[in-house]
C-alpha cells in the first residue's frame, strides 16, 4: 500500500514541518547530506521518526524542501532590496558603487550555509535528476526576478545581449566574492576583496550600458 504524505494546513502541522526542515538544514550544514539520517533529523527536530515520514517521502524529499528554502532566502530579499533602492542616479559613479557594495555585503550575509552544504549541492546537482531539475527551475526564477529589477530601474543596457552579459558575469563575481570570503580561511583583508569586486562590477556595468 502506498504511503500517504500529509500536506499540512493547520498551524501546528506547518510548524512541525518547518521544524523538520530547519533541523535538516542545520545537520546538512554541519555533517552533510550523506552523513545525515532521517533518525538524526527527527532527533534534532524533537519529533518522532514517524512524523518525518508523515510529511516527507524520504531524505531527498526533505533536501529538496531545504534547498527551496535556501533559494527563496536569496530571490525575494534580493528583489526587495532593489525595489527599495530603485531611485538612483546611474550616472553617478560613487552612488552606483555604493549600492553595489551594499548589495555584495547583503549577499554575503544571505550565504548562511557551510562549505559542506555548498559542495554537496554542486555534487547532487550533477548526480541527481530531481535536484538538478529544482536548481534549473530556481535559476530560471532568479533570472526572471533580476530582469524585472532591470526594468524597474530602467537600466539603459546597450542591447539585450549586453544585459545578459552583465547578469551572467555579475552573478559569477558576486558568488565568487561570497565563497572566497566565507570559505577561504587564509583571507586577511575582506574589504579589499569586496572593493575589487565592486570595481569589476562597475566596470562591467559601464561597458554594457549607455551611461556616460
Amino acid at each position: 500500500m502506498e504511503r500517504k504524505i500529509r500536506k499540512p494546513t493547520q498551524k501546528r502541522a506547518l510548524e512541525k514541518m518547518d521544524k523538520i526542515i530547519q533541523a535538516s538544514f542545520k545537520l546538512f550544514n554541519e555533517i552533510g547530506y550523506y552523513n545525515t539520517t532521517t533518525a538524526d533529523i527527527a532527533k534534532e527536530a524533537g519529533v518522532a521518526t514517524g512524523s518525518v515520514y508523515a510529511y516527507f517521502e524520504d531524505k531527498k524529499d526533505i533536501y529538496l524542501h531545504v534547498q527551496k528554502m535556501v533559494s527563496d532566502r536569496f530571490i525575494y530579499p534580493t528583489k526587495d532590496f532593489w525595489m527599495e533602492n530603485k531611485i538612483i542616479d546611474l550616472e553617478n559613479e560613487n552612488a552606483v558603487k555604493d549600492i553595489f557594495r551594499v548589495f555584495v555585503k547583503l549577499m554575503i550575509q544571505y550565504h548562511n550555509f557551510s562549505k559542506i552544504y555548498h559542495d554537496e549541492l554542486d555534487a547532487l546537482t550533477l548526480l541527481d535528476k530531481d535536484v538538478r531539475n529544482l536548481k534549473e527551475a530556481q535559476e530560471i526564477e532568479r533570472i526572471k526576478k533580476i530582469y524585472e529589477v532591470f526594468d524597474i530601474m530602467s537600466i539603459p543596457f546597450k542591447s539585450e545581449e549586453d544585459s545578459a552579459i552583465f547578469l551572467h558575469y555579475c552573478n559569477l563575481i558576486i558568488d565568487d566574492i561570497c565563497h572566497k570570503i566565507l570559505y577561504d580561511e587564509n583571507i586577511k583583508d575582506i574589504n579589499s576583496y569586496i572593493e575589487k569586486g565592486v570595481d569589476m562590477i562597475y566596470s562591467l556595468f559601464k561597458s554594457t550600458t549607455l551611461t556616460s
